[in-house]
């Protein structure tokens, strides 16, 4: 009978520790359950009365310990396959999402720099706008301190300037005669402008000039006037002003004031209009240029003018600069009146300077008309050519003039016109910076008559010395020689317009110095 319990209580503790090694670790309450009827002997000993209800009981387990072993299997069975294919299913889920995680990863490189490139561009502007208006802020403003109001802004200053030139010659000349003196004689010119500027856009200005013979000529006022520039293109003068046209670049007729190809200097007091290019005058002839204003007007018999005649001249002045492509052509007009029916002037023409790589040439076409009404006297007509040609250190300049006037009613406008026919050319070689030397020959007509015969042959060096800016120094060595048969008649001087060489060849020398300030 014990042996028969013995075998029972090894039975259950076997089938106790088989569902306690095949139950999953899901379920710890199965391993109590079956370990309490293997316990209970262990913990006391039982009573006889006990031990035997203890084994009818322990036999009815054993009978139903079969069923519950098998029970268990089945359930195990049942709950291993649920719970391998649990890790399938959830395994799914996060290998897509992995797959997904990788697909996002390689599409991110991509989208990524153009997502940064639109970021940036839509953040430069405003980087750039907050970069401006802190560097352009004072230190100040950037600390965001309150300051004072700034000051009013002090009125500009009103400019004072003097500019102008001088001059002093000094001449020598012998005759191979039979005296053979040396003679000498000297020139001096001053010009001193004042000039004050308001402000950018008016200024004024007065000239002071002293010129003439000798050493010291005599100063005077030579005008005043005051400019209003409203820009490169818009300017109106009103004051004293000055009109020339078609000026020699000839060294013995550069002077405007004295000779022209176009027009000698006309004076007036009026108006002056530089638009674009146009240049308008109007205005009352000045005593300087006026031959009535002076008291030395005559009628055509000769006599004087009446004082109520006198003093009535004024003159118009227009004129048009064509620039295009480094070339410039002036056009000109230029009339004067003294308001009597024969006493009037007109000058007409066109000025032209003209380059074409190292050549390049200036022109005049003047015309000089007097008593426009009357059929007498003739219009004079003049042309005037002077090429240059310029290469490297070496420069070749020349020059042509021509005028054509009535043998019998010429116009004649005082010295404005020299000679009825010069040309000359020059040869010039620049040794240095400073010091240039040039060879020249001169074919003077020396009259206003292309009847006579006073022509002159001149040849010779000049010597040009520039050490700075604003003082130029020119001397010069020139031999005269007659050509014509007039220079030997008795009057012939009534006939020269230039200077009497007389019949014997001549030698001259000159210095002339001029500096700017």
């Amino acid at each position: 009978m014990n042996s028969m319990k013995l075998s029972a209580i090894a039975l259950s503790l076997a089938a106790a520790g088989a569902i306690a090694q095949t139950a999953p670790a899901e379920v710890p309450a199965a391993a109590p359950a079956a370990e309490s009827p293997a316990a209970a002997p262990a913990a006391a000993p039982a009573t006889p009365a006990a031990e035997a209800s203890k084994a009818d009981s322990t036999a009815a387990q054993t009978a139903a310990q079969p069923a519950a072993t098998e029970q268990t299997a089945a359930e195990q069975a049942a709950v291993q396959p649920a719970a391998e294919a649990k890790p399938t299913t959830e395994t799914k889920p996060a290998e897509t999402a992995k797959v997904e995680e990788s697909k996002t990863a390689e599409a991110a490189p991509a989208a990524e720099p153009e997502k940064k490139e639109e970021v940036a561009k839509a953040e430069k502007p405003k980087a750039e706008e907050s970069k401006a208006e802190t560097s352009g802020a004072s230190f100040v403003d950037r600390l965001n301190i309150s300051k004072a109001d700034a000051a009013p802004e002090a009125k500009k200053a009103i400019e004072f300037k003097i500019s102008g030139q001088a001059e002093f010659d000094a001449y020598a000349s012998m005759r191979n005669d039979d005296e053979k003196d040396l003679y000498h004689r000297f020139a001096s010119t001053v010009d001193v402008d004042f000039e004050v500027k308001f402000n950018d856009q008016w200024s004024a200005q007065v000239e002071i000039e002293a010129d003439g013979s000798g050493t010291a000529p005599s100063a005077y006022y030579n005008g005043a006037f005051v400019k209003y520039t409203r820009n490169e293109n818009f300017a109106l003068k009103f004051g004293d002003l000055a009109f020339a046209e078609g000026a020699f670049n000839y060294y013995k007729y550069d002077d405007p004031a004295y000779n022209a190809a176009g027009m000698v200097e006309h004076d007036l007091r009026g108006l002056e209009l530089d638009l674009y290019g146009l240049q308008l005058g109007l205005g009352f002839t000045t005593a300087e240029d006026d031959a009535s204003c002076n008291g030395i007007a005559l009628d055509d018999n000769g006599n004087p003018l009446p004082v109520n005649d006198i003093c009535k001249s004024y003159d118009a002045h227009v004129a048009y600069q064509f620039d295009f492509a480094g070339q410039a052509l002036r056009p000109f007009a230029h009339y004067k009146s003294w308001q009597e029916a024969k006493a009037n002037e007109f000058h007409a023409g066109l000025e032209a300077a003209l380059e074409f790589g190292p050549f390049a040439i200036h022109a005049v076409y003047g015309l000089h008309a007097d008593n426009l009404t009357e059929d007498e006297p003739k219009a004079t007509h003049a042309f005037l050519a002077e090429p240059t040609f310029k290469v490297a250190n070496v420069t070749v300049k020349g020059g042509f003039f021509y005028a054509l006037f009535d043998d019998d009613a010429p116009t004649v406008h005082g010295t404005e016109i020299p000679e009825y026919m010069f040309a000359y050319g020059e040869g010039d070689i620049k040794l240095t910076d400073a010091f240039t030397v040039g060879l020249l020959g001169e074919l003077h007509t020396n009259s206003l008559d292309d009847d006579t015969d006073l022509g002159t042959l001149e040849f010779g060096t000049r010597l040009y010395f520039n050490p700075v800016d604003g003082l130029d120094v020119t001397s010069f060595v020139m031999a005269i020689l007659p050509m014509g048969d007039d220079w030997e008649k008795v009057g012939h001087e009534a006939s020269v317009s230039t200077e009497d060489y007389g019949e014997n060849t001549s030698l001259k020398f000159g210095v002339e110095t001029v500096f700017s300030f």
